[in-house]
């Protein structure tokens, strides 16, 4: 049997095989195809390099714009500290900006039942203000370049340009309505909205000093052309909460003439909060460092001494002047030395205050961190409930937390935050005075832990020192028993 074979099967080399072959000639096979070369392994990595160092750079340009802004962007909640947990991150009840917007695809998040209240307080401002809504979103759309660049680039990426400024405009009104029902100017919203914002405040006034849940100043200065809402007068009242109770006489005038004369400009309402409640120049609060200052850093210090302890030292606790963080330290007094410090009224919310404000800090690499020095040194005296104790007794914190409550918040803060340039001065002062003193601390640590004793023996070498006056006994003699 045959098997023929198609043309169409045989290859160009078997037809030049099969003509030689019929000529008589030697087979001559056609020169196999070579494979295409391939490329040295340099010239893969040179390439491999160059594309690297070209996405570096670029990364490293974007990185350097970014961290000239750093004290005008609004940041994410910094990594030192976001073992707190997602509670001190992310609003409960409304998001402000981009960061936390409610996806369209969960529409039940618990997020998305304010974004109503939020276009019913943008309506009620603009009917109010006697201006038009082209008029405002023109306002903002012209400094919507700079309120973008303030953000993250993956946050407003989606977003266009008319988005962007429509949400910065709502979340503006919204944040100015509420400024305003918190100041006392509650006949000025519309019953439907005092009502949402009235029944929602203690979970609002949370929200809105969450670091990512922020707006740019600029956004709040461009809308309040167009209404006068007092800003700084809302930020002094949410500033006394964090304080125990003092006289609030002229306080608002006190905070216009700090904000007009200081220049500052902040970058949202809670960098605001924290320049109120901290403001001073670092000048004033860490003079140039004298030989005795470079010393006491050489030596080695006890980052903790509890409340009791300073007190059996004759270390006393005292209140400072002022309320603001940024007065606190150390002071020598001529048999003893003192502690001041700014009282602190604490509760759940204002707890979560502290932290974003302290996360700031650490964001914007304020020097020195005057919240996070302020945190540490009362972290620092808290060892136990009795410590705790200690420190309500001499007014310094107070709030609704327990004793417990208190104790449990600040010893975990302090494992996620520095103390500072503030808070080493006043440990080092302190071991300083424990060792130019050390004599008069023991003689003050054993009359203090005996002081009852010593007390009821006076009192009996009185006694017998009065009978023995009454009998007539010689004054030598008296001054002779009352030594022994």
């Amino acid at each position: 049997m045959v098997l023929e074979i198609s043309p169409g099967l045989l290859r160009d080399e078997d037809y030049a095989e099969e003509e030689a072959q019929g000529a008589g000639l030697p087979k001559v096979r056609a020169p196999l195809p070579q494979p295409a070369e391939e490329p040295k392994a340099e010239t893969k990595y040179d390439e491999a390099l160059v594309l690297a160092q070209e996405a570096w750079k670029k990364k490293a340009n974007e990185f350097e714009a970014d961290f000239g802004k750093i004290e005008t962007k609004i940041h994410r909640f910094p990594p030192s500290i976001r073992g707190l947990g997602v509670r001190y991150m992310a609003p409960r009840a409304v998001a402000i900006g981009p960061y936390h917007r409610p996806s369209l695809s969960n529409e039940n998040n618990d997020l998305w039942q304010m974004e109503r209240v939020k276009e019913l307080a943008a309506y009620h401002f603009i009917e109010e203000s006697g201006h038009s809504l082209e008029e405002m979103f023109s306002a903002v759309s012209s400094v919507q370049g700079h309120a973008r660049g303030v953000y993250t680039r993956e946050a407003t990426a989606n977003m266009e340009d008319a988005t962007f400024a429509l949400t910065m405009l709502r979340d503006g009104c919204f944040l100015l309505q509420f400024m305003l029902m918190c100041v006392g100017a509650r006949h000025e919203l519309a019953p439907s909205l005092l009502y949402c914002l009235s029944s929602n405040q203690a979970v609002i006034s949370h929200d809105i000093m969450l670091l990512e849940n922020q707006i740019p100043w600029i956004v709040i200065d461009t809308l309040r052309m167009f209404r006068d809402v007092p800003v700084e007068g809302f930020i002094v009242k949410m500033g006394h909460t964090l304080q125990v109770c003092r006289d609030d006489s002229e306080i608002y005038t006190q905070m216009k003439r700090f904000l007009e004369f200081d220049g500052y400009k902040p970058p949202h309402l809670l960098g605001l909060l924290h320049h109120y409640k901290t403001g001073r120049s670092i000048a004033e609060v860490l003079p140039s460092s004298s030989t005795d200052d470079v010393e006491r850093r050489l030596r080695p210090v006890l980052k903790t001494i509890s409340a009791i302890e300073l007190q059996e030292m004759g270390i006393m606790l005292v209140a400072s002047k002022t309320t603001k963080f940024i007065d606190m330290g150390f002071k020598k007094i001529p048999i003893s030395g003192e502690i001041f410090l700014a009282p602190l009224l604490l509760d759940e919310i204002r707890s979560y205050w502290l932290i974003n404000m302290a996360a700031f800090e650490i964001c914007t690499g304020a020097e020195p961190p005057v919240l996070c020095s302020y945190l540490a040194v009362l972290a620092m005296l808290m060892d136990r409930e009795d410590d705790v104790h200690e420190l309500r007794a001499k007014r310094l914190v107070q709030g609704e937390l327990t004793n417990r409550e208190m104790l449990d918040f600040f010893k975990t803060l302090i494992k996620h935050i520095s103390g500072g340039a503030i808070y080493d001065r006043i440990l080092g002062e302190i071991e300083d005075y424990k060792l130019k003193r050390c004599i008069w601390i023991k003689m003050y640590s054993f009359v203090y832990k005996n002081f009852k004793t010593v007390i009821t023996v006076l009192s009996i070498i009185g006694v017998i020192g009065g009978i023995f006056k009454t009998l007539g006994l010689p004054l030598k003699t008296l001054l002779f028993l009352k030594k022994h």
